[in-house]
Parts: C-alpha cells; structure tokens; sequence
C-alpha cells in the first residue's frame, strides 16, 4: 500500500529541486545500500544528508528522504524521522511513519508514541501509516487507548469520532467493539457509517447483532447500505434475518446489497 523510493547522497554537491534530480538520486542510493565497493558511501555517510533534506522546501525531496532513511532503517534517525510526522505534506507524514515502523521497536523508546497523533489525521493513508507503524514498533494498544479515550471525552467532535472509528477499524482493534458500537447511536450520520465500517473491519461476531439492528432501524440508507454490506460479508447464518428484512428495504441499493449478502436459493 505504501510505495517505496529512494534518493541523494552527500559524496555530490546539492542538487536543484528538479524532477530530473529525483531519479539520480534513486540510482545513487541504490548504490550506496547495496554496494560491496568500500569507495562507495555507506549509509551512516549518507545519512547526515538524507536528514538535512527533511528542511528542503521541496516536498519530494523531503519524501524520498524519509523513504531513504526507512530503507535503512536506523534507530538514530529516529528523532528526524518523528520530527517529520509533522511534516505540512501528508506524503512526508506517511512516508515518516512508515519509516518509523521499518526501525521497528527501537524507534519510540519509552515515550508515548508521536504515532499516535496521526491516527487523528486528515489524510486516510497518514492514518493507515500510522495504525500500521504502530503495530510494527510494538506500541498497537497506546494508539487503541488513545482512540478509545477520544471517542469517550465529552463534546468530542464529529469528525474526531470518525477518523478514531477509520483508525480503529484499520487496526482490527476488537477492544474497541463497545466503543464503536456506542456510535451506532451516534447522531451524525457519517459517524455511524464509519462505526459500521470499522465493526465490518474487525468482524467480530459479538457486532452482528448490533449491526442487525441499525439494518433494520436506522433512519438513513447510506447507513443501512453499509451495515447490509457489512453484514453479507462476515455476518454468517446469524445475520440471515437481517439481511431478509432488508429485501424489503424503501431503498433499492440496500436491498441489492442484501439479497447479495444472503446465499442463493
């Protein structure tokens, strides 16, 4: 899901920020990480300046500066790398957790995890960056208490609730189940839907019958859409009365997707 690039080199004088430069990089980091020839820089010479390029105003450079430190994977290029999970541009943030993640376990040390925060944002693949470098450095259950702690704070926004419910869908958090389903009675229809989309995620089967439940009831169809989908594809025998109410659903995509979700005749 994440793709992977490459970048400059110290041994060479600073480069325009030209598409051009880009792919010269590429071939020269190559080199320097799978070079046997010792005249040829090491990563540790090359990663002074992989680190300088996170300041570049180009945000290319910036990006395959972060990719380049996450191939190598170095638990000293840490700090820079958590430093760039603020980066202004979503691929540098993505890029920074994804690196983060190569490091593994040693990149957080005892700090509660920066990961954390991107869990809240705005771009869907810094979330899935963040939700998976979290599980890679062994810090999965800080950014699960986080979110949990969110969607139970009082006044919390609608859209601090959905992007909690993508992220904790993303980590098939099922320690999340009574929080998500509490959102199945949330007010706001796109809070709902995406409470639905994460309980479809994490597919446990104590979510059937809640699910059920907002197929048959819920007011709005976007929402009965997704639970109906949801529902034929992990809900088993016990969402069969479900799905066969909503054949008769005033909305023509719910039934579809229904009947699609029950076994053929």
């Amino acid at each position: 899901m994440i793709e992977i690039e490459q970048i400059r080199m110290s041994a060479f004088p600073r480069l325009p920020s030209m598409p051009w430069a880009l792919g010269l990089l590429t071939v020269l980091l190559s080199a320097c990480i799978v070079s046997t020839d010792h005249q040829e820089p090491t990563p540790e010479q090359v990663i002074p300046r992989l680190i300088e390029l996170l300041q570049d105003p180009n945000p290319d450079l910036r990006r395959t500066a972060v990719q380049s430190l996450g191939k190598i994977a170095q638990k000293d290029t840490a700090p820079a790398l958590i430093e760039a999970l603020r980066d202004h541009d979503a691929a540098v943030r993505r890029h920074a957790a994804w690196a983060l993640g190569m490091i593994g376990p040693d990149a957080l040390g005892q700090e509660p995890s920066p990961l954390a925060a991107l869990l809240f944002d705005t771009d869907p693949s810094v979330r899935e960056a963040a939700s998976l470098a979290l599980g890679l450095t062994g810090d999965t259950q800080t950014g699960i208490e986080l979110l949990l702690e969110r969607l139970r704070e009082p006044g919390t926004q609608a859209d601090s609730k959905r992007l909690a419910a993508a992220a904790l869908g993303n980590m098939e958090a099922k320690s999340a189940l009574a929080g998500l389903t509490d959102l199945l009675a949330d007010p706001d229809t796109c809070v709902r839907r995406w409470a639905v989309a994460a309980l479809g995620e994490i597919a446990d089967e104590q979510a059937v019958t809640p699910l059920s439940a907002l197929l048959v009831n819920d007011p709005d169809p976007a929402v009965r859409l997704e639970a109906a989908f949801r529902l034929g594809k992990f809900g088993g025998v016990t969402a069969h009365p479900a799905l066969t109410a909503a054949l008769t659903d005033r909305d023509e995509n719910v039934r579809r997707v229904a009947a699609s979700g029950l076994p053929m005749p």
